[in-house]
C-alpha cells in the first residue's frame, strides 16, 4: 500500500516551494501568536523537551536537510530551547513502521521519537501498541476532530486527493463530475489507476464494501493503465491516457508550477482528505521533545511552515488552504473502527481485482 508521499524523489525543492510564491502566511509576522503558543504549553513539557535535547524525526523523503534545519530553528525559537533534530526522509512508509514495530519487540527503542506518516500507517502503530495517550487539545489547542487512536496522535494535516485529467484532451462536459463518471466505456484504454489501491478502501467507508466491489470491477474492464502516481501523471501529461482517477495534492501542485495540462476534477465528492498524523511512539529516547514537536506541528506557526514545505494543511482550521479546498465536497477521513477492522483486507481485495498484486 502507498503512503500519502508517493511521489517521486526527483520532484524538484523548488516545487515545494510553491507556497512560499502563492503567498503562504508568513511565519516572521506571527510574534503575537509564537509567543502565546509558547506560553500556553506546561513549562514542565518544554524543560524537559529542552533538558533530552535531541528528536529524532522520520518523515516525507522529500524533505532536505535545509528543510530540517528550517523547522529545527523555528521550533527552538518558539519555545525557547534548544533541540538538535535529526531526520530520516522516507517514502517507505510501510517498511519503517515494521522496522520500529519489531525494534521494539525485541526490546530495543525505536529509531524514531516521532514519525510523521499517514494515519494508515499510525494505524498500524496503534495496533502494536506503539502509541501512548496524549490530552493534545488540553495542551496545544489541536482541533478535537483530528485526535485519533485514543489520544495516541492526532492529523496536524491532509493529503487531499482527487480525479485528474488532461485539460487539452477533456473539456467541458466530458470533465468527470462524479466518481461514477469514470466508468463511462469513452474513458476505455485512457484511463490510468494508481497502485494506491487503500484511496478504494477508503472510498469504501462512504460507500460500504459491496458497492465499492462492484465499482472497482468494472472499472478494471476499462483496459487500465497501472502505475504510481508519478509515473501515471507523466503519462497524463503527455497525453497517453486522459484521466487519472486519483491524484494527490503534492503532484498536482508540481503540476502548476510546471504549467502542465493537468487539472483536478473538483466537482467530485466526496474528496479523499489523508490524515497526516504526530504523536510520539511509547518508549521513545526523547519523548518530550517528541510531543512538543507534535504540538509545534499544530500551532500557526508550525501550520504555516508546513504549508510551506508541502503546501498541506489541516482541514479542521478554519480558514485553511485545506479547509476552504473540502467546503463542500464531503471529505472523507477515515475512523478508528474502520481503519482497524476493514482497511487492510478491503484494500487488499480492491488492488487484487484492479490487477495489483
Amino acid at each position: 500500500m502507498r503512503s500519502w508521499t508517493e511521489v517521486s524523489r526527483s520532484v524538484p525543492v523548488a516545487a515545494l516551494l510553491f507556497g512560499i510564491a502563492a503567498g503562504f502566511p508568513s511565519i516572521a509576522a506571527e510574534p503575537a501568536k509564537k509567543a502565546a503558543a509558547a506560553k500556553a504549553v506546561p513549562p514542565g513539557i518544554i524543560a524537559a523537551a529542552n533538558r533530552e535535547g535531541k528528536l529524532k524525526l522520520a518523515w516525507t523523503g522529500t524533505a532536505t536537510d535545509q528543510w530540517r534545519q528550517r523547522f529545527q530553528d523555528a521550533f527552538n525559537e518558539q519555545y525557547g530551547v534548544k533541540v538538535a533534530i535529526t531526520h530520516t526522509p522516507n517514502n517507505a512508509q510501510g517498511r519503517e513502521v515494521s522496522k520500529v514495530i519489531t525494534e521494539v519487540s525485541t526490546g530495543q527503542k525505536p529509531s524514531h521519537d516521532l514519525m510523521l506518516f499517514s494515519d494508515a500507517a499510525y494505524n498500524d502503530l496503534a495496533k502494536s501498541g506503539m502509541l501512548g495517550v496524549h490530552p493534545f487539545t488540553k495542551l496545544f489547542g489541536v482541533p478535537a476532530r483530528s485526535v485519533q487512536f485514543n489520544g495516541g496522535a492526532f492529523a496536524f494535516a491532509h493529503q487531499l486527493v482527487l480525479p485528474a485529467y488532461n485539460t487539452n484532451l477533456v473539456k467541458g462536459k466530458d470533465i468527470p463530475k462524479r466518481w461514477d463518471d469514470l466508468l463511462d466505456p469513452k474513458w476505455k484504454g485512457k484511463i490510468g489507476v494508481p497502485s494506491a489501491t487503500h484511496l478504494w478502501g477508503r472510498l469504501s467507508q462512504a460507500w460500504g464494501d459491496q458497492k465499492t466491489t462492484d465499482y472497482v470491477s468494472r472499472l478494471a474492464k476499462q483496459a487500465i493503465r497501472l502505475g504510481s502516481f508519478a509515473d501515471l501523471n507523466q503519462s497524463l501529461q503527455l497525453g497517453e491516457i486522459q484521466i487519472i482517477t486519483a491524484q494527490i495534492d503534492n503532484l498536482m501542485n508540481v503540476n502548476r508550477i510546471k504549467k502542465a495540462p493537468i487539472a483536478w476534477a473538483t466537482d467530485v465528492k466526496p474528496i479523499l482528505a489523508l490524515g497526516i498524523m504526530a504523536g510520539p511512539l511509547k518508549d521513545a529516547e526523547n519523548p518530550n521533545a517528541a510531543l512538543l514537536f507534535s504540538g509545534f506541528l499544530a500551532s500557526p506557526r508550525g501550520q504555516a511552515l508546513w504549508q510551506q514545505f508541502q503546501n498541506q494543511s489541516s482541514i479542521f482550521v478554519p480558514g485553511s488552504s485545506s479547509a476552504k479546498m473540502v467546503q463542500g465536497k464531503d471529505p472523507l477521513t477515515l475512523t478508528d473502527v474502520f481503519m482497524v477492522r476493514d482497511l487492510q483486507p478491503r484494500t487488499a481485495k480492491y488492488g487484487k481485482i484492479l490487477g495489483y498484486r
